[in-house]
């Protein structure tokens, strides 16, 4: 395996590791599990510098091989994408906070569709993570096309949760609806790191420069 194989097979052992933190911060949403967000903010250091090492590792190869063309394009797609995984993996984190400052509190109302959303952001960075390693420009667009999905359930959220049923003017009340709006952004801008990536990946692959 040469250089530029290790960081794609550690770019994605990467990948993998982001997506398992995030739905490990919605598990403990839902679950209402402090110990569970406790971990998860004490590794955020940790794994920061995972990042920060593997950044390195693109720098002093792209220093030390000076690659050109193909090679070259890879090697800054690997970096912009250890970028966009910094991103998701510091949502998480901010997830992992909401659900302690949920501790021993009711949810103001059984959680839906922040789940659904989850599931749809998470799906969607799995399958462009490895429409990057296979080196699949359609499997990239497919991702893409989820975008839209994503920003309309992240609609639905703000609109449930600010709906007169649940503005009843109390404290907890406000403060919920205000954080549980905050995860939904947060896991809407996962989805649109997911595509990043697969607009990336359409780049390398076709040459076209595409915004979803």
């Amino acid at each position: 395996m040469n250089q530029l194989e290790q960081l794609m097979s550690e770019i994605k052992k990467m990948g993998d590791a982001v997506k398992e933190r995030v739905q490990r911060s919605i598990n403990a949403l839902v679950e209402k599990n402090p110990e569970t967000a406790l971990e998860i903010i004490r590794e955020d250091d940790l794994f920061d510098n995972e990042l920060i090492v593997f950044e390195d590792k693109i720098t002093r190869f792209l220093a030390e091989k000076n690659p050109h063309g193909k090679e070259l394009r890879n090697s800054l797609s690997i970096f912009k994408m250890a970028k966009d995984l910094e991103r998701i993996a510091d949502y998480a984190t901010n997830i992992a906070e909401i659900v302690l400052e949920f501790k021993n509190e009711e949810y103001i109302e059984p959680l839906t569709h922040i789940p659904k959303l989850a599931s749809l952001a998470l799906n969607m960075l799995e399958v462009a993570l490895r429409a990057f390693v296979d080196g699949n420009p359609d499997l990239a667009e497919a991702v893409c096309r989820k975008d839209e999905e994503a920003d309309n359930l992240c609609d639905i959220i703000y609109k449930e949760l600010t709906s007169g049923e649940l503005a009843e003017g109390q404290p907890r009340s406000i403060r919920q609806t205000v954080r549980f709006n905050m995860i939904a952004r947060f896991l809407e801008r996962i989805a649109d790191h997911a595509t990043n990536i697969g607009e990336e990946t359409i780049l390398l692959h076709t040459g076209k420069r595409v915004k979803y």
